[in-house]
């Protein structure tokens, strides 16, 4: 059995050889990889949606130099915490990227011997690709946030790792009590970085936003400064969402620019999911 339930019926899907199959016949190939595509099509994605190769790949290589492992530690850190007492533990990464901060929390909880199962979905087929082929412990599948192909009641955990809100889904697969772990950047996250490319840089905007279905419990931070340059730099900006709203110019002020000098911060918000009042008279 998987951990992923069928996109068009909703039926749990069974492992069939190098396919995902439901009881209704429905069918999705395994990758050689190992991942599984779920994205059903539709009129609001483009036909590849999601981060490019070379975005992905940019991600890669940054996220390996170690410059973030700060924030990976943070978040092992509080998935260990909430995890404390369990007998198992499943989490579901929605928004996982080319899975560096699965892989590292994976590790981390073989270290501690914290039972656990993970499975992360991402709508970029390049980015599950290149998760799938590294970290084979981990189930992976292409799949969007807005409509996650896992039943309800699933997960202890589910992480949104600088991805998506999108709190009817994450409240849906939660197992009562569960919780959401949300990373945003924080205030001053990658000031330098802006002061090079922009004009007139702008810090992020700080506040603890209530989402209807969870209550915030915690909010932690991980911060420090880091140099970056060159191809390094040009790696980092192509991993945010300037990148997207940028002129090309913006790559070449960076490559100009020599050594850059940049605070990093990721504030790690948790919300517990609530329990369901009922309006039934006692």
């Amino acid at each position: 059995m998987s951990h992923f339930i069928c996109p068009k019926c909703k039926e749990q899907l069974n492992i069939n050889a190098n396919s995902l199959v439901c009881k209704n016949g429905h069918s999705f190939d395994l990758a050689r990889q190992g991942y599984v595509n779920l994205l059903m099509p539709n009129k609001r994605h483009s036909a590849s949606p999601g981060d490019s190769r070379e975005m992905v790949m940019s991600r890669r290589r940054f996220l390996e130099s170690g410059k973030y492992e700060i924030f990976s530690d943070k978040l092992n850190e509080i998935v260990s915490a909430l995890s404390e007492g369990s007998q198992k533990i499943t989490i579901a990464d929605c928004g996982c990227g080319e899975g560096y901060y699965d892989g590292r929390l994976c590790e981390h909880l073989q270290k501690l011997k914290i039972n656990y199962g993970i499975f992360g979905l991402d709508i970029s087929k390049e980015a599950v690709k290149a998760a799938a082929g590294k970290y084979k412990q981990i189930s992976f599948a292409v799949a969007s946030a807005f409509d996650i192909p896992v039943k309800e009641n699933s997960a202890d955990i589910v992480l949104a790792i600088f991805s998506p809100m999108v709190e009817n889904e994450f409240c849906r697969i939660l197992k009562p009590n569960g919780y959401l772990i949300y990373a945003v950047p924080g205030v001053r996250h990658l000031m330098g970085l802006k002061e090079a490319v922009y004009d007139e840089p702008y810090e992020n905007t700080e506040k603890d936003t209530l989402y209807e279905g969870f209550r915030l419990t915690d909010r932690r931070s991980a911060a420090g400064v880091i140099t970056v340059s060159g191809e390094e730099a040009v790696d980092l900006f192509k991993m945010t969402p300037y990148y997207y709203k940028s002129e090309l110019s913006a790559i070449d002020k960076i490559r100009l620019k020599g050594e850059i000098e940049t605070e990093i911060q990721f504030d790690f918000l948790v919300y517990k999911k609530e329990e369901r009042k009922s309006n039934e008279n006692i």
